[in-house]
């Protein structure tokens, strides 16, 4: 029998073989645009997308009036139909059908159904296809982004909304050695986001990265673009990001963030990742000091508190 490396196995990294994707995206209603890397060289390609919501039972979709066709599952689990729509649309109204006839909602843990409300990752489990696989990560074209703001006197931070708090300046670095800082004493703001985008849009990055991104540098970039009535096509045919609240739960932590998404390329907020690695970090000195979780409250500063629950 031939052992496996970690990453062929399948149950952990899809059984596509399919190497360099990069991003996954919905395009029109039946279809999925995949871009894929290949070292230096970056191509697309477009796939359909077959939406579909996991059932306990075939009946429970026998009265939905689009159409969709079922397949048994062989799980051992409660879940022993699959049923497969034509579009995204039809797929939210069975979810909608579904909560109203067993009158529990997706969310809960007693539906008798499982939807996944975004489409990439239906898309990503139902082919078996995996993000990133086979590709070095010095091949993956990553961009930093970050900027500086002024503000106003008498304030103690600077707010987007505020006409005078304007944006001093932009710096871009790439892992392939390309860098541009942008000045207010060179650009006025609204030439200076424009500059900006042009810059992201000449070096394509499969990345856009930078530190508390989604809370300060791309919600004050899309505020004062607003602002002045200009666009800012970031993604990879220029399309313009796009934003919706989120939130995010780590170990006791609870972030509410803006989270942006751009066409065509990941957005990674490194404030997460250190969010991420506290955790991890947390747990190894536990195990490393035999403390127990009780008796352990993790400090800034590489400070340890101890608390006994005993004395309090």
């Amino acid at each position: 029998m031939k052992t496996l490396s970690f990453e062929e196995n399948q149950v952990l990294f899809g059984s596509d073989p399919t190497e360099g994707i990069v991003a996954v995206e919905p395009l029109g209603k039946d279809a999925m645009r995949l871009f894929l890397r290949s070292e230096d060289r970056l191509e697309f390609r477009d796939e359909s997308f077959t939406p579909f919501i996991l059932l306990e039972e075939e009946r429970l979709l026998h009265d939905f009036k689009k159409p969709c066709r079922f397949e048994p599952l062989s799980s051992k689990n409660e879940y022993k139909t699959l049923a497969l729509f034509q579009s995204w649309l039809d797929c939210t109204k069975a979810r909608t059908h579904l909560s109203k006839t067993t009158r529990i909602q997706p969310s809960s843990p007693d539906a008798p159904y499982l939807f996944f409300s975004d489409p990439v990752h239906q898309f990503l489990l139902l082919t078996g296809k995996t993000l990133f696989k086979k590709l070095a990560f010095k091949n993956l074209h990553r961009l930093a982004l970050d900027i500086e703001t002024a503000t106003a006197p008498g304030y103690a931070f600077s707010n987007p909304t505020r006409k005078e708090d304007r944006i001093l300046s932009i710096a871009l670095m790439d892992n392939h050695g390309n860098e541009e800082v942008l000045f207010a004493t060179e650009y006025d703001e609204r030439e200076m986001l424009e500059a900006a985008g042009e810059i992201i849009h000449r070096y394509d990055p499969d990345v856009l990265e930078g530190h508390n991104l989604f809370n300060f540098d791309l919600e004050y970039i899309a505020a004062r673009a607003k602002m002045h009535g200009i666009k800012l096509p970031l993604g990879r045919s220029r399309e313009e990001p796009s934003a919706r609240r989120s939130r995010l739960y780590v170990a006791e932590r609870t972030i509410d963030y803006t989270r942006f998404e751009i066409f065509g390329r990941q957005v990674v907020d490194t404030l997460f990742l250190v969010q991420y690695y506290d955790v991890a970090a947390r747990e190894r000195l536990l195990k490393d000091t035999w403390l127990t979780a009780d008796e352990f409250i993790l400090a800034d500063h590489h400070e340890v508190y101890f608390y006994d629950p005993a004395t309090g």
